[in-house]
């Protein structure tokens, strides 16, 4: 098998074989046709390598060794381009899938009937996770862990695999599941109403495992949660949105502050920024007079003298005052221009509204094509549908920093963040108290903030630009890590017995979705029930400790905080939400229990400290090394400094030396000139009398090496004739002795078959006169014991002729029967000796086809191969499909696979017919399917080789069914006798000794 897969693989390697058909379709070359389909290359790698290292008997070696080639071939050397990794920026969701359909997330496959045995104590035990990982590993489906899942009684053999939780992760699951359906182990197969269910069955979970009541579903509930494609899609979509946001308004800010920076060092910068416009005086130009300072400033815009773009996004005005210059992204700086041109405020000057006319010109004409986007936000209007004022307008956007919601009675200031929670708070409330109308108005807003009015400042800046502390006492005792508590979570009881209540997850998206941003929700469990109480993490930071206030302020506005669970009230509903404090981690309930395992009571204050104390160490350890570099600094330059006084001095003394070294130079150039020019002449005189000494010397070397060539020759030519002449003359006596030799041998077996054969002849015509004195003797007994019947009929018992008679009769009788013996003993004899004959005869006629093997001639008689297959019926059907190299290969495995074929002994395409009388006779069965599939797609020539080989082995050798070599008479078609074998050999002998008297 492995020679077999080294040439396969040469074979793909030189393109013999076609496996690509596109970009991004692939073939499996060693499929049959009628299989043949399409792959995507992950696909074709899982099925290459599944059918490589398949272990079912089915599979033949040679088909297991062709797809491994093709699966090294495909690791090796056709490695797409473009990874499959990038699936979520190349692709689309995988095909296949209904975007629709709620699948288990993060992507979750589900394998039952893993094989269990008992253990001496009662508990079940089956294949370990990583055993099972590493399995799904070597398929290519690559999970990232499987959880075998366990009840009372141990192993329940049912794992649940987990994947990644991108679209890769998918791809996986969903080859995952398509590889074990293709094999008739999916979930409707699993499902079918078959008795008994052998090996792995496998599955994607969906709605329906994780609503079941079983103990996938319970450890799906726990774990999982259920999502579309679609969904999944917008969430991504939302959070690079997000990042690419916060992102760009943090480099944009940063690329501002080292552009001003870069400006003020750079010496050759002697141009200030624009002066403050609104200082001059609006009355040295007139309105008629605007037009013309439009062009103007338009022109000194063009030429590149004013600032306008200060990075990739954000963008300047530069004709507002240096105080008042926030950073624009373009859309909003064109608002800012055509507002403050069009203004009619008496406070714009004329000067302000033409360079902001200017402006807008220069925005909309020349700087448009160099931006990205070009959609302003009015084009998207999110807040469409939703309640209006009296002018159809709302105005969201206080300052620059506050804003206000439209929506509320109360118009209060917000803060970005704020006014996002706020409104997602009341859009996704759950109280009766919020009409349907406040809450799709609260839902527009937010998703206003988050699409069309992200700040330039992402609200992810660090704690000192924002005090999350206000409003809050900072020596009261509260749990850190910062941790909130829900409770009254609705809990129902399931078919054990037990309290199941939702998910930690479901609570988590619930609490990010309103704003609030926890890490971790984790359900509190007392003896394996649902208390109904979760406890929310949130981040470590002052921004957690916001989110934990803000988590706590709007449950308490919808009465739903501590002082409101503590009412004395009859029933409550609904969750109830609050921050934990000291009082919480010191009760001695579950949630007090809780807290004291993992988190700890602190101040505010002993927090600020803390982190006080970490900063001024961390601003410590910082100015010394500061201090440390400076002082290097300072060293360094001191070396500077000395170096270059004494490399200036090095450098003079160089020049010196170098104007010494150039005059010293010159002068020995011009006396190895002179001395040159005199060895030059010299020189030539003597190289022309060498070169005619060198001229005779040539035409001599010349002469005495053709001399040379000649003699060589002429020996090489003697002495290769002479061992010309030892090997034939050895060859000549060694073929005498062999062809003395096999004429003797050949001579000696011809008359001993003769001799035989006549022995032979005569004992059966010696057997036959036997036979028929045997018959005579036996019809004459029969004819005396009738006439002594006859005799005892007719006579008395006491008439003493009759007496003599019967006597006689006797006798005779007696005398017959004995010679009857000895005539079957005789017969005997000669049967023993006849077998002892023909078994010579067999071994004779063996002899006779081994020593005709080694002839090799074209005469009538010779030796065939009786039930061998004959290959030139399929290399010339193949010729007809593929290229010649390509042909070989394909015929020579389906003539293998055929011989396979032909030697099992449970394959008999036979049937049999009745003859005339009651006789029957096996001919080929042509309702079979293997030869009538061979007929369809080989053609009548490779049937008709097929079927002869067939009727070859059923006469020949039906018991072995393998091939057999037999004496052949091929002028007529049939087994030739051992005669005409033995008179082929002597007419074969004779011929070659007139030959060999004739030379």
């Amino acid at each position: 098998m492995g020679k077999y897969e080294d040439r396969c693989y040469e074979t793909l390697k030189k393109g013999r074989c076609i496996v690509k058909v596109s970009d991004k379709t692939y073939i499996c070359p060693y499929c049959p046709p009628k299989k043949k389909q399409y792959y995507r290359y992950e696909d074709l790698l899982q099925h290459a390598s599944g059918v490589g290292d398949s272990s079912s008997a089915k599979r033949r070696p040679i088909v297991k060794a062709s797809h491994r080639a093709l699966a090294k071939y495909l690791k090796k050397n056709h490695v797409p381009v473009v990874s499959s990794s990038k699936l979520s920026a190349q692709e689309d969701t995988p095909s296949g899938h209904d975007d629709d359909e709620k699948i288990v997330w993060p992507w979750t496959g589900i394998v039952v009937n893993i094989l269990i045995q008992k253990s001496e104590n009662g508990q079940s035990l089956g294949k370990s996770g990583s055993k099972l990982k590493d399995e799904l590993i070597r398929k290519g489906f690559n999970p990232i862990t499987v959880h075998p899942l366990r009840n009372y009684h141990g192993h329940s053999g049912t794992a649940v695999v987990e994947f990644q939780k991108d679209w890769q992760g998918l791809h996986h699951a969903l080859s995952f599941e398509n590889a074990y359906k293709a094999d008739h182990h999916g979930k409707k197969d699993w499902s079918a109403d078959t008795e008994v269910k052998y090996g792995l069955y496998a599955w994607v979970a969906r709605a329906d495992d994780y609503k079941s009541s079983s103990i996938i579903g319970e450890h799906l509930r726990q774990t999982r949660d259920l999502k579309t494609i679609p969904k999944l899609m917008e969430e991504e979509a939302r959070k690079q949105d997000r990042l690419v946001s916060y992102l760009t308004n943090i480099t944009g800010t940063k690329n501002k502050i080292d552009l001003y920076t870069a400006v003020q060092k750079c010496p050759c910068f002697n141009v200030s920024l624009p002066m403050d416009i609104s200082s001059i005086d609006g009355s040295n130009i007139t309105e008629s007079e605007m037009g013309m300072y439009v062009d103007r400033s338009y022109e000194k815009l063009k030429n590149g003298k004013y600032i306008v773009k200060v990075s990739g996004e954000t963008y300047s005005c530069p004709f507002c005052p240096q105080k008042k210059k926030p950073n624009y992204r373009y859309m909003d700086l064109v608002q800012h221009a055509s507002a403050v041109a069009n203004s009619s405020s008496a406070r714009r000057t004329p000067i302000v509204k033409a360079n902001h006319l200017a402006l807008s010109k220069y925005l909309e004409k020349d700087l448009a094509p160099l931006v990205s986007s070009l959609k302003p936000v009015t084009q998207e209007d999110p807040l469409s549908g939703c309640d209006h004022d009296e002018n159809g307008k709302h105005i969201v956007k206080a300052s620059d920093e506050t804003y206000t919601c439209p929506y509320c009675p109360e118009k209060k200031i917000y803060r970005y963040l704020d006014l996002v929670q706020h409104a997602s708070g009341v859009g996704n409330s759950s109280s009766a108290r919020r009409t349907p109308i406040m809450k799709a108005n609260h839902l527009a807003l937010a998703k206003y903030l988050e699409k069309g009015l992200v700040p330039l400042v992402s609200s992810l800046k660090p704690a000192a630009q924002e005090d999350p502390l206000s409003g809050c006492d900072h020596d009261e005792k509260i749990v850190w890590p910062w941790t909130g508590i829900v409770v009254n979570i609705p809990t129902r009881k399931s078919e054990d017995g037990r309290t199941v209540g939702e998910s930690g997850s479901k609570l988590r998206d619930e609490l990010i979705r309103r704003g609030f941003n926890p890490i971790r929700v984790r359900p509190l469990w007392n003896n394996c029930d649902h208390s109904g109480i979760a406890v929310v993490e949130f981040r470590k930071d002052w921004s957690g400790l916001h989110n934990a206030l803000s988590f706590e302020n709007a449950y308490e506005a919808d009465h739903r905080g501590k002082k409101d669970w503590g009412a004395n009230n009859d029933v409550k509903y609904g969750l109830y939400a609050w921050i934990a404090r000291a009082d919480d981690h010191k009760s001695s309930s579950i949630i007090g229990e809780h807290l004291r395992k993992t988190s700890d009571i602190k101040t505010i204050s002993k927090l600020m400290e803390e982190e006080a104390r970490k900063q001024d160490r961390l601003v410590s350890y910082l100015t010394n090394i500061l201090e440390t570099k400076n002082k290097h600094l300072k060293e360094m330059e001191a070396m500077c400094s000395v170096t270059s006084e004494s490399l200036k001095v090095l450098m003079e003394e160089k020049d010196n030396l170098l104007q010494a070294y150039n005059k010293e130079i010159n002068k020995t150039q011009q006396s190895a000139r002179l001395h040159y020019q005199k060895v030059f002449s010299d020189h030539e005189k003597v190289k022309s009398q060498l070169e005619s000494h060198r001229k005779d010397l040539e035409l001599r070397e010349v002469e005495l090496e053709k001399r040379e060539a000649l003699i060589e020759g002429e020996r090489k030519k003697l002495a290769e004739e002479l061992e010309e002449n030892v090997v034939q003359n050895s060859a000549l006596r060694l073929a005498a002795l062999e062809q003395k030799r096999a004429d003797e041998n050949l001579m000696q077996l011809a008359e001993d078959q003769k001799r035989q054969k006549e022995d032979l002849n005569n004992r059966i015509i010696q057997l036959e006169k036997q036979l028929d004195q045997k018959q005579a003797l036996e019809l004459e007994i029969e004819q005396l014991r009738g006439s002594m019947n006859v005799i005892r009929e007719l006579g008395d018992e006491d008439d003493d002729i009759v007496l003599t008679i019967i006597e006689a009769s006797f006798k005779e009788l007696r005398e017959k029967e004995r010679e009857l013996e000895d005539l079957e003993a005789l017969n005997q004899t000669l049967i023993v000796s006849e077998r002892k004959s023909n078994n010579e005869l067999q071994e004779a006629r063996k002899e006779l086809i081994n020593g005709l093997k080694e002839i090799s001639s074209c005469a009538n008689i010779g030796v065939k191969r009786m039930g061998e297959l004959d290959n030139k019926p399929f290399l010339e059907a193949m010729k007809r499909r593929y290229n010649e190299e390509l042909a070989e290969e394909r015929a020579v495995e389906l003539c293998s696979l055929w011989e396979e074929y032909l030697k099992d002994p449970n394959w008999h395409p036979f049937k049999r017919i009745k003859l005339e009388g009651e006789e029957y006779q096996e001919v080929i069965d042509n309702e079979d399917e293997k030869l009538k599939d061979l007929k369809d797609e080989m053609g009548n020539e490779v049937y008709k080789s097929v079927t002869s080989v067939i009727n070859e082995i059923n006469e020949y050798n039906p018991s072995g069914r393998y091939a057999t070599s037999e004496l052949w008479n091929y002028g007529e078609g049939r087994r030739a006798s051992l005669q005409e074998g033995v008179e082929f050999l002597l007419n074969l002998w004779n011929a070659t000794k007139g030959k060999r008297g004739m030379t």
